[in-house]
């Protein structure tokens, strides 16, 4: 007895230190009525009180135009029930009724405009008093009393929220923090399961039922779509937390994004913006409601660099046509509005890194560079940022080295420096060493309430299709936790940025992404998630089991005994299993690790991806191949290869490069660039160009590799043998640096795309098949990527991977997998996708092979 009195008193501690209370979203009556939330406080025990008792907890009513019960209550007296309801008086406003049921309304309540919205919280408290004859219904500590009813000494308190028996108006709300009891005994709900109908007091016994839930701890894992835009031109992204706003600006329009109200209004502004808007960096005063736009480099010779709009009169102005030495992608950036000035760290541009720290003055129209005193920080770009006082910073991470200078090659930083802006001095305060760890941060960083740690969005740059991860890394230690889901990200241009912020009046975090293409246009999506976030473990550990009473110990004795001999009969088979299934999970980290890391082979031609000429020394000669140079190149390499070895003729290399100009001006632009083409490969070993029997042909030998001829190879090798993991490796390998002819727009290459396809095609799809009804999932999930990379939307490759990640019971990689899919859906045929996850969770559909 002792023993489980210690057990009970460990659980009831632990269980009530495990986090803040998180809540319950109710399905309200704009859902089906089969699907709005109905909650039964007592349903698995019903406890008794004796005397005074009290309910309260913290309601939320997202909008003011609803109606429907709050929570009805019966076990005061006889069969008489309560009840609180809410109902609507105009668009701002509307009133609490507290009633006895088909009887009479007790109380009435009003509620004003600002005790709406997604997170404004209403404290409730309702406290019944027999001995007074007294109801008392306290709101946001406002009382309200209502006298002469006589109610029973000891009640058994039957307590719904939301929908039950006939009562089927739910308002648009959501509860917290519910507390039921008095003096003697009382029950606290923390209400932070993360699925599931039990629900749980903060002892973690089982008490009520709840139907339809949607928990709101989820809402501080998963981040929440909230607004998507593009355009075709360079804009910047600002936000505005005094007006809880984000503004995006372009030369003569501002868009300007409500994020509590949901909605967007676009504004015309009274002249063109100034600046030649190159990376779309901006900032905004909000003393002086001012949004100024800025480009330190990169920009004509007298052309405006720093503008401002204010946003009454919406009217720009320019403020400076200084220009810093050097381009600065990616740096840092400051605003101290009390002393007008605006600070930059960091960048990249030009071939060089910085790491200086440059002030902008604004009255003054100078920039100035001061020197610090303390710890040096590496030239570097990508790193975050944390303002920790009105003069005092945090800088975290980035990439970079020791010189700046960009051809000596790279570091990942994991080191956290605070920086006195007043006194001018660094002081580091760690350094983490995060092996074959290789990210970025986000801009801005985040500080947590308790102001112990910050928050900053990591991602890997260097992927194409990569993925925003939410850190918390402590000040004191660099001691770091993983929080949130994951944010998918398209990283192809250097100016594709996100940022992290923090809206303090709704207690939410906002990640802005940017995403640029190389025509300048840009798509930007913003997503939120509320603070503080959480991590997968705590979604889990939420997910409570009640603890198990003495009297039941007994009675599960034998049963145990029994489970232990099935248990046992079946433990080397499951071992047998479990082995399998680690050595798999073993082969699919080693393969991340593997693929991360792209080819770079000198002496080599890399048409996958980003086309790219390594010549013998290791040297890179891309930029050597002019638009033709490269078509020419193009033609006569990929008529070489070893399945067709005849060659291209100059009739063909004519109609494919200069279909539009007479014969003799063809032929001459023809030899002047295969002149070019034959000099330019000299840098490559055992490779030239000949031409035989009225054709052009590059004859190479085993020192040159060509990363299309080696995807045929193995290709090849695969269909002889699909069981060697080296082979399949090694075509993930290639496709990792992108699509085939990827930026190869002419019709002529249409035939070696095609056949690429097709070769792949009659391979792949049906070995992901053969592997998954082998229960050799790896396999299936690198070959689905290699049919990703020709087709991005393909279906065997999207439920085949997802499918392989749950049987691996790696059911956080199949939800990432499906939002990515679900984006690029949207993006390619600009439609939603239609199921959901659990749908595409449930079976491969038949004919989609």
């Amino acid at each position: 007895m002792f023993n489980i009195r210690i057990l009970l008193f460990i659980s009831t501690f632990l269980l009530s230190h495990i986090g803040s209370s998180q809540g319950i979203s109710f399905n309200s009556s704009d859902k089906l009525i089969g699907v709005r939330t109905s909650y039964c406080v007592f349903s698995h025990t019903r406890p008794s009180f004796k005397g005074t008792f009290k309910i309260e907890f913290l309601l939320n009513i997202r909008e003011s135009k609803t109606i429907g019960n709050i929570f009805s209550i019966k076990g005061m007296k006889d069969s008489d029930s309560y009840s609180l309801t809410y109902i609507n008086n105009t668009e701002d406003s509307g009133f609490l009724k507290f009633n006895l049921d088909g009887v009479t309304n007790l109380l009435s309540i009003p509620l004003k405009k600002t005790a709406f919205g997604s997170k404004k919280w209403i404290e409730i408290s309702i406290i019944f008093n027999p001995n007074l004859k007294r109801i008392s219904v306290s709101v946001n500590g406002k009382i309200y009393t209502s006298e002469g009813y006589k109610l029973n000494d000891v009640i058994y308190p039957e307590i719904y929220f939301g929908k039950h028996g006939s009562v089927i108006d739910v308002p648009s709300m959501s509860i917290k923090k519910l507390y039921v009891g008095n003096e003697d005994q009382n029950y606290l709900f923390d209400l932070n399961n993360s699925k599931g109908e039990d629900v749980y007091d903060s002892r973690g016994k089982r008490c009520g039922t709840i139907k339809h839930p949607d928990w709101l701890i989820n809402d501080s894992y998963y981040w929440k779509n909230r607004f998507y835009f593009s355009s075709k031109e360079v804009t910047c992204l600002t936000f505005d937390e005094k007006h809880q706003r984000f503004l995006i600006t372009s030369p003569g329009v501002l868009v300007c994004y409500n994020f509590n109200e949901e909605t967007t209004n676009t504004l015309s502004t009274k002249n063109r913006l100034p600046v030649p808007m190159r990376l779309g960096t901006s900032f905004i005063n909000p003393t002086t409601n001012n949004l100024f736009v800025y480009e330190v480099n990169d920009v004509p010779l007298g052309k405006a660099t720093i503008a401002s709009i204010n946003l009454d009169t919406l009217m720009w102005k320019t403020n400076s046509i200084l220009q810093l030495p050097q381009q600065r992608h990616h740096h840092n950036s400051l605003l101290n509005h009390k002393n007008n000035y605006y600070m930059i760290f960091g960048g990249f541009g030009n071939q060089r890194l910085a790491n200086s720290f440059d002030f902008y003055d604004i009255r003054f129209n100078k920039w100035s560079s001061p020197t610090f005193k303390g710890d040096t920080i590496s030239p570097r770009y990508f790193a975050g940022l944390a303002k920790t006082g009105d003069n005092e910073v945090l800088l975290f991470g980035g990439i970079g080295n020791k010189t700046g200078d960009q051809n000596i090659g790279k570091k990942y930083y994991y080191d956290c420096y605070k920086i006195d802006l007043l006194k001018k001095r660094i002081k580091r305060l760690w350094s983490l060493n995060r092996e074959n760890i290789d990210m970025v941060s986000s801009r801005n960083m985040v500080l947590s309430q308790d102001k112990t740690s910050f928050y900053v969005l990591n991602y890997r740059e260097y992927i194409s299709k990569t993925s925003l991860q939410l850190y918390k890394y402590a000040i004191k230690n660099g001691d770091y936790e993983i929080l949130g889901d994951s944010i998918p990200l398209i990283s192809e241009r250097i100016t594709t940025n996100a940022n992290l912020y923090l809206n303090s009046k709704t207690n939410e975090l906002f990640c802005a992404i940017q995403e640029f293409k190389l025509d300048g246009s840009n798509q930007i999506k913003i997503f939120s998630i509320n603070n503080p976030p959480v991590s997968k473990k705590i979604i889990d550990k939420y997910d409570k089991k009640e603890i198990i009473p003495l009297t039941l110990l007994l009675a599960c004795f034998i049963g145990v005994v029994m489970v232990i001999i099935v248990v046992s009969f079946f433990y080397k088979k499951r071992k047998i299993k479990q082995e399998d299934l680690n050595r798999q999970l073993a082969l699919i980290s080693k393969q991340v690790s593997t693929n991360d890391q792209p080819l770079q082979i000198i002496n080599s031609v890399s048409l996958f991806g980003k086309f790219t000429v390594i010549n013998h020394l290791g040297r890179d000669i891309s930029y050597l191949f002019s638009p033709n140079i490269k078509s020419l190149f193009l033609i006569i390499l990929l008529n070489s290869s070893k399945q067709d070895t005849n060659g291209v003729t100059a009739e063909q290399i004519n109609l494919a490069l200069w279909p539009d100009k007479p014969v003799k001006k063809a032929i001459n632009l023809k030899n002047v660039t295969l002149s070019q083409l034959r000099n330019i490969i000299t840098d490559l070993k055992g490779v030239s160009v000949v031409y035989s029997n009225k054709s052009f042909s590059i004859e190479f030998d085993q020192e040159f590799y060509c990363d299309y001829f080696d995807y045929l190879i193995h290709l090849e090798k695969l269909k002889e043998d699909s069981l060697r993991n080296d082979t399949i490796t090694r075509l993930n390998k290639i496709i990792k640096r992108g699509v085939f002819l990827r930026l190869v727009e002419d019709e002529y290459f249409d035939t070696f795309k095609k056949h690429f396809e097709n070769e792949t095609l009659k391979v792949i799809p049906y070995l992901i098949k053969e592997f998954f009804e082998n229960q050799n999932y790896p396999p299936v999930i690198s070959l689905t990527e290699i049919l990703e990379s020709i087709d991005s939307l393909s279906e065997i490759g999207f439920y085949y991977k997802i499918h392989a990640y749950l049987r691996l019971g790696m059911r956080d990689k199949a939800k990432k997998h499906y939002n990515s899919f679900i984006l690029e859906h949207k993006k390619v045929l600009d439609d939603d996708f239609a199921l959901t996850f659990e749908d595409v969770s449930k079976i491969i559909p038949e004919d989609i092979l």
